[in-house]
């Protein structure tokens, strides 16, 4: 009796630490980006990563290889359209990217994919796969191995894969440039640990609305990510940067409080509602704060602001452009917000 066929995994390369290549110096190693084929990277895995033919049948696309500071909505997009066009043909999809902007990309994939009929699973690496010493082998092999056999519906979203943990894609950030364990999912536990086995839990899949329209693959490039600060100054941003705007994501302190106290900050509040620009208010971290709780929150929502709940501020960010960039956003926008999409908050 023959076995069973391997799955079938499409690999997408989109660049990052995970492919670099790694050179001495007297400063410490240094990274470069190295010129990359299919057939160039599928043979680095066959020979580094081995293990891999036993888990799948990996297919290798390099649809880009660009540090993740250098990717934006035109490569979500890109990389969106590829998984479309062929995740008939496959299992699973697993992504190869860089971790800086590694959860804007989740997040926006969640949302362009909906809904998503198979794994796809974000990965990456803080040191490359060429290096002596990496986290890029193990990440790769798990990410593969839960594409391949992880228990559906669990499994059928946009997840991110580091460090032996299974984070939804939506709900995580980056909390370490140099740890291993590099991203973290503030408000929700993971979908799956790693260790000497996968360890799943329920496989209840995340709430979402059975009514959600359907987005079209446009983001608003007139988002503005605002970070609110000791001394903000909001004169400035009233009289140069809010009549080229939007929309705009505030990022405000850990609590849900902001420098209401300031005239000029509230003013700024009041001509961003006066242009019908939505101020959507997230916390540092997605803190999940009561902004009731203090006066210098409530004013922020007496002025008209959106609470974001505990979203991530990358997720809002995309969430907000997204949704911008629809037909009759600025009229439709509070009532598409309060829409949960794809499980991207509480």
């Amino acid at each position: 009796m023959r076995p069973a066929p391997l799955p079938r995994i499409l690999i997408i390369y989109t660049g990052g630490t995970f492919g670099m290549n790694v050179s001495p110096s007297r400063s410490g190693a240094r990274l470069s980006v190295p010129r990359l084929s299919p057939q160039s990277l599928a043979r680095d895995f066959r020979k580094q990563v081995p293990e891999l033919a036993q888990i799948a049948n990996c297919e290798v696309s390099v649809l880009m290889n660009r540090d993740s500071a250098h990717l934006g909505p035109p490569e979500w997009c890109k990389i969106a359209d590829r998984i479309r066009s062929t995740w008939k043909n496959y299992r699973g999809v697993v992504i190869l990217h860089g971790t800086d902007t590694l959860a804007y990309t989740a997040s926006a994939l969640s949302f362009l994919l909906r809904p998503c009929l198979k794994p796809v699973v974000l990965t990456g690496a803080q040191r490359p796969l060429s290096a002596l010493r990496n986290d890029a082998r193990r990440n790769l092999v798990s990410a593969v191995e839960i594409a391949s056999a992880g228990p559906r519906p669990l499994a059928n979203q946009v997840s991110v894969f580091f460090d032996d943990e299974l984070l939804q894609g939506n709900r995580v950030h980056k909390r370490s440039a140099t740890d291993y364990h590099a991203f973290e999912s503030p408000h929700i536990e993971a979908l799956a640990l790693v260790g000497t086995e996968i360890r799943y839990r329920s496989a209840k899949p995340f709430p979402r609305s059975s009514h959600a329209p359907v987005l079209i693959p446009q983001f608003n490039p007139k988002v503005a990510l605002i970070h609110v600060t000791p001394g903000f100054p909001a004169k400035a941003y009233s009289a140069h940067l809010l009549e080229h705007l939007e929309g705009i994501v505030l990022n405000v302190f850990p609590s849900g409080t902001a420098p209401t106290h300031d005239p000029e900050f509230v003013k700024f509040l009041r001509t961003a509602r006066r242009r019908k620009l939505p101020v959507i208010v997230v916390t540092e971290g997605g803190s999940n704060a009561d902004p009731n709780t203090y006066e210098a929150g409530r004013a922020l929502l007496d002025e008209g602001c959106i609470w974001a709940g505990d979203m991530t501020t990358e997720c809002c960010f995309v969430k907000a452009s997204l949704l911008l960039g629809q037909p009759h956003a600025q009229r439709d926008f509070e009532k598409l917000w309060k829409i949960r999409f794809a499980g991207e908050a509480g």
